[in-house]
């Protein structure tokens, strides 16, 4: 349980959970990417010749998918299948635009800024910002703790549509 800034209590997400929630995304982030190439429009040649042009697709692609869905209902469709919300840890109403692209980017920045042929470090990086949630007494990762988010359960009696924002 996490207390909130307004003093209500909410039942945190469990590590397993947010990671099976991430696998789910990056299956589907994985496969919209690749519908050009699956109906023809593009030859994987095309993206393979040009890893920079891959990149910055599968990074728009990613961008788009996770900050909307965020900023506009609290989860992803790996988050919504899971039962588990982002929510502002102040006050428990959705994160908006600027949490969620702040939430995004963390983890992010390392390999827009370049780092991505490092061997690995933009990997390594990124999973050190998403295993910080196992040793934070409120399960906030370091992307959770810049925009200052939590990730909760769902529970079936606020499982109803999000009204303005709040649970």
């Amino acid at each position: 349980m996490a207390m909130l800034g307004t003093g209500g209590a909410v039942e945190l997400a469990r590590p397993l959970t947010r990671l099976v929630a991430r696998i789910i995304d990056g299956a589907i982030l994985i496969l919209v990417s690749l519908i050009p190439v699956l109906v023809g429009l593009y030859d994987l040649d095309d993206f393979t010749d040009e890893p920079l042009g891959l990149s910055l697709a599968l990074t728009a692609v990613g961008l788009a998918y996770e900050v909307a869905l965020v900023a506009t209902r609290g989860q992803t469709l790996g988050k919504m299948a899971m039962k588990i919300k982002i929510i502002r840890a102040s006050d428990g109403l959705l994160p908006g635009w600027d949490m969620s692209t702040v939430r995004w980017l963390v983890p992010a920045v390392p390999g827009l800024v370049g780092l991505a042929f490092s061997l690995g470090l933009v990997e390594l990086l990124s999973l050190v910002v998403y295993l910080s949630l196992t040793w934070d007494k409120v399960r906030q990762g370091w992307h959770d703790k810049a925009a200052k988010t939590l990730v909760i359960k769902v529970l079936p009696d606020s499982a109803g549509p999000i009204r303005e924002g709040r649970l």
